[in-house]
């Protein structure tokens, strides 16, 4: 994989200036525009100049306004279209007269209406974007959001820079993810919504993303691909040094017909994706959660050095169910080494107890000492590779308060570094307002510890699966 895509792409998601061709000197009212990314860019401090273009405003958000992209005086890198389509081609010929280097076309009408004539217009702009040396994002997509490059679609994305890079189709579910991803602590390389991609392709972008050293994850939503030999060959590469994390829209009859009509995509067979995707090792996720935790566990988690998990935190019939579902997602919880259990039986009531896996002993754990002790037990057990803790907290603030809540997630967070393995937190949701208010503020401070919490235990079981199978794929691919 040569580095001539990161050289090529690097003045996209970098760009010196920006133009925005259909911003307005008067508020929308719409949350998405060509105001929008304007006020994006200034939100994230991007360092180059930024041009809004309108026929007849002589300013824009207290910037100089241009009736053409041909009146601006300088180079222009990136140009966003937010003009009726019915514009788009002599727009598209005034940018390759300026030789402009990349259109993000926002505008949407095309190939995605199924109509005839929209669809040739599309063909005749990419064409005409091509001849003139131009590289299209898009139509029919909200762009780059770069919180490095002080790109956005919107003010109210987040100006964190993270490590994340995420690709999708859709502009909204883009949207979405960086929303939820930011609540659980994920921050951002690169985020590209691409729409119908007509010009520059899924794997063009993850070419990049491969190579680019500030990305060290990935996450992808798709419904279908323009070259998919060109996808999996890039994400076969890719996935020796990076996960890659896919969510496949368009599974069923129904959401493939969907696809066609959101972004001209073909979804096709879901039996061959499945397949393709466990010969490139990229991890297939089913739902915006699923691939959120699982790249935040992908931050805060070593790769596991197998599926034998302890559980922590049930109670009996809670215990016998955690279980049933961590096998089911193809983890084991094992019986701990006869050591561990005869030391933990020094310090645990033998009525209402289980040492053996998993572990029914929360009241004793509520002293500090009996935790680290069994975290150590751990650690040293053969039989455990990570343990999943399913916490009560909205019962222990219930109990102790705040301050022994906070005593509580300190007393794990300790734990954490005493067991040396992977620790999974789940904190399961409450019956009650006050209880998910508290739920909240323990994921805060988790993620600012750099701990794994999730909203259940099978979501903490499922990317704990997730990890493995990634695990297994490197350890086969280093075998060859």
């Amino acid at each position: 994989m040569n580095d001539g895509i990161i050289r090529e792409l690097d003045s996209l998601f970098y760009p010196k200036n920006i133009a925005v061709i259909g911003a307005s000197p008067k508020a929308t009212g719409f949350l998405w525009g060509g105001n929008s990314f304007l006020e994006g860019a200034i939100k994230l401090n991007f360092k180059g100049k930024l041009y809004p273009v309108h026929p007849t405003a002589e300013s824009i958000l207290g910037l100089t306004a241009y009736k053409s992209i041909l009146d601006i005086p300088d180079e222009v890198d990136l140009v966003i279209f937010s003009v009726p389509h019915s514009v788009v081609l002599k727009v598209m010929e005034e940018c390759v007269e300026k030789k402009v280097k990349f259109v993000h076309l926002f505008t949407a009408g095309f190939s995605e209406t199924g109509l005839e004539e929209n669809i040739s217009l599309e063909k005749q702009l990419i064409s005409m974007a091509k001849k003139g040396g131009v590289r299209v994002i898009g139509p029919n997509c909200m762009g780059l959001y770069c919180p490095e490059g002080g790109l956005s679609w919107s003010k109210s994305m987040p100006g964190k820079i993270g490590t994340t890079g995420f690709l999708s189709q859709s502009g909204q579910l883009a949207g979405h993810f960086v929303d939820t991803g930011e609540h659980h602590g994920l921050s951002f390389s690169k985020v590209v919504s691409f729409g119908n991609s007509s010009d520059l392709k899924c794997h063009d972008f993850l070419k990049y993303l491969a190579l680019d050293e500030k990305t060290k994850s990935i996450g992808a939503y798709l419904e279908g691909l323009k070259d998919g030999k060109a996808f999996f060959q890039t994400a076969r590469e890719l996935t020796r040094k990076k996960p890659l994390v896919a969510w496949k829209g368009g599974q069923t009859e129904g959401g493939s017909r969907a696809t066609t009509s959101h972004t001209a995509s073909i979804a096709g067979s879901q039996a061959v994706w499945q397949s393709m995707c466990k010969q490139a090792g990229i991890i297939q996720v089913h739902s915006l959660d699923e691939m959120v935790f699982t790249l935040t566990a992908f931050q805060k988690l070593p790769l596991t050095g197998g599926t034998n998990v302890a559980i922590l935190g049930g109670a009996g019939g809670g215990s016998v169910t955690m279980t049933d579902l961590a096998e089911k997602e193809g983890l084991k919880v094992p019986r701990l080494s006869e050591n561990s259990i005869n030391e933990l039986r020094t310090f645990v009531p033998l009525q209402g107890s289980s040492v053996a896996n998993p572990l029914d002993m929360m009241v004793t754990l509520f002293d500090i000492k009996n935790f680290i002790r069994t975290m150590e037990l751990l650690r040293d057990d053969p039989n455990i590779d990570a343990l999943i803790f399913s916490q009560p907290v909205h019962w222990s603030h219930q109990v102790g308060g705040r301050a022994f809540l906070d005593a509580f997630i300190k007393m794990t967070t300790d734990g954490m570094k005493v067991l040396e393995k992977p620790m999974l937190v789940a904190l399961e949701h409450t019956l009650t307002l006050d209880g998910e208010v508290v739920r909240r503020e323990a994921f805060e401070k988790y993620h600012q510890v750099g701990i794994a919490a999730f909203p259940s235990f099978p979501m903490a079981a499922k990317v704990l699966s997730n990890l493995d199978q990634y695990k297994k794929y490197l350890d086969a691919e280093h075998a060859r």
